[in-house]
Formats: C-alpha cells, structure tokens, sequence
C-alpha cells in the first residue's frame, strides 16, 4: 500500500501546484472561491501575507508578563481601601448582606473572619439593624451557616436581641398568617392562588425561624421560659382549629410547628391530649401528621 495514501490525503507536487497557479487568471477563478480568500483575510490574521506568528506571541507573552508585573506591584504597594462609612447604616446593612449571600459550607471560616472584623467598627445602632438582616436570612434558611453568624456577636448582642424577637414573635403570633388567609378556607381554589402562595411562603419561613430559635435557645442555655410559651400557644392555636376541619391549612400548618418543638422538648400532656383525637374526621394528609407525632413518643 502506498504510504501517501494512508491518512487518505491528497497530495500534489510542488511544481505541478505552480503549474496551475502561475498559468490562472483571474476570470478562471471560481467565484466562491475569492469570496472565501476574501474572508479568510479579512478575519484571520494568520493568512495575510505579511503575518509573523513568532512576533505576534513574543508580543502576546510581553503584554501578559507586564499586566503579571501589573497585578503584582499593585497588590504590594497599593493599600487595602474599605470603602464603607461605618457610620452609615444602609451602606453596612448592605455589606454584611453581601457576606451573608456569598456565605457557603465550603468558604464560611473565611466569611466568619471577615464579618468578626468588620463588626468591630460598627456601634450599637448599627449592629441592631444588621440582626434583622440575619434572620431574614434565617427564615429563607435555617442552617446552621446562618445561626452560626449570630454567634460572632457579643453574648449581650446575642441575649438581648434574641429574647425581644422571641417576645415579639409570641406576641404577634408570628406562626400564624394574616387573617385574610386564615379565613380562606378552601385555599387550593384557583380563585385563591395569591393567598396561597402567601401561605406557602409563611410556612416555609415559620418552620424555618423555629428551627433555629430552638437551636439557639438551646445553645444559649439560658432559664427563660420561652420554650414553653410558644408550645403552648402553638398548642393552644391548635385546639382553636382543631374541631373545623375547612381550617385544614392552619391546622396542619401549626402540627408542621408543633413537631419542632416537641422534638426538642416533649410534653406527655399533649402527646395524651392528642391520643383522644378522632382521626377519622379529617383528611389523610392531617391524619399522617398527627399520627407521626403519637408514633414518636409510644
């Protein structure tokens, strides 16, 4: 077999390729083919005629080297500028958000470290408003990335700030929706999709926020009694809608809630309250629900 022909090239000698070249004119070149020729120069570089390869990327290598040079010079000599006024408080709510949002399991030490630093420049004022910050972030997300955050503050920050929202929050009956979607009875109604995606994302942030209050009261260990407080008026919100089963939503929205909280800390007296239910007024869905609890503390 012929060599030539192993890659299945087509191959023409030197002089024969002269041969037809020299002896072409310019009427005798297809069309197509000057338009291509056309084009390749017109977009590449490398088909002009004059094009030198090993200059264009000695000049490509000295330009990459001096931005390098560039690059490092500035970092040594240019002094870290913090363009924050530590007085303003919209412009380090927005900073300590930009923290908060790039915060990862993989990158949180180093976020950690950086908000440590940059609430030590901040006064009391300020620091007060970045916790509503945090625990917006917290109903999002109750992980524990975010709980963690509360904790590079000073125990007094922590203290205090915490037992006013809790207080705020048993008052308010945070755990609950507005009336207007607590009296929307039949929400899967296609008529109610508003009210029900408000429902939606007050459960999700509702479950979320107790989550975490119950880990941070727990880390916190200290002897207030929260705790029982808001089980008890979960508790109590339950026994309210209990016996009105067009209030399915709340209802197995407050058993979501009463399950957190019995994980945390059981109470025999409504686990027994809630034996003497009869499970067969409602739907499977809020049937399962209570069932689960009775299943967990048999």
């Amino acid at each position: 077999m012929n060599k030539e022909n192993d890659l299945g090239f087509i191959k023409i000698h030197i002089n024969k390729f002269n041969e037809i070249y020299n002896n072409m004119k310019d009427d005798n070149i297809n069309e197509n083919l000057l338009k291509k020729a056309m084009e390749l120069t017109n977009n590449y570089n490398c088909f002009i005629s004059n094009y030198d390869a090993k200059s264009l990327w000695e000049k490509k290598k000295m330009i990459a080297q001096r931005k390098n040079n560039s690059k490092f010079t500035n970092t040594r000599n240019k002094p870290r500028v913090l363009l924050i006024n530590f007085s303003d408080e919209m412009k380090c709510k927005k900073e300590f958000t930009s923290y908060l949002n790039k915060l990862t399991d993989v990158n949180k030490e180093i976020i950690y470290n950086k908000i440590s630093l940059f609430i030590k420049e901040l006064n009391d004022n300020i620091l007060k408003s970045l916790f509503d910050v945090l625990i917006n972030f917290i109903k999002i997300s109750s992980n524990n990335i975010y709980i963690d955050v509360l904790f590079l503050f000073d125990n007094n920050y922590i203290n205090n700030n915490i037992n006013n929202y809790i207080s705020r929050f048993i008052e308010n009956k945070d755990w609950l929706p507005k009336e207007i979607i607590i009296d929307s009875k039949i929400l899967y109604n296609n008529d109610n999709y508003d009210n029900y995606c408000s429902y939606i994302k007050l459960k999700k942030h509702s479950i979320s926020i107790i989550k975490a209050l119950m880990i941070i009261i727990k880390k916190l260990d200290n002897n207030n009694n929260y705790y029982e407080l808001l089980l008890l008026n979960i508790y109590n919100d339950i026994n309210s809608y209990i016996n009105n089963t067009e209030y399915k939503h709340i209802i197995e929205l407050l058993l979501d809630e009463l399950i957190i909280l019995l994980d945390y800390n059981s109470n025999i007296n409504i686990i027994n309250d809630l034996k003497k239910i009869d499970l067969n007024k409602f739907e499977y869905s809020t049937k399962f629900k209570i069932e689960k609890i009775l299943d967990n503390y048999r």
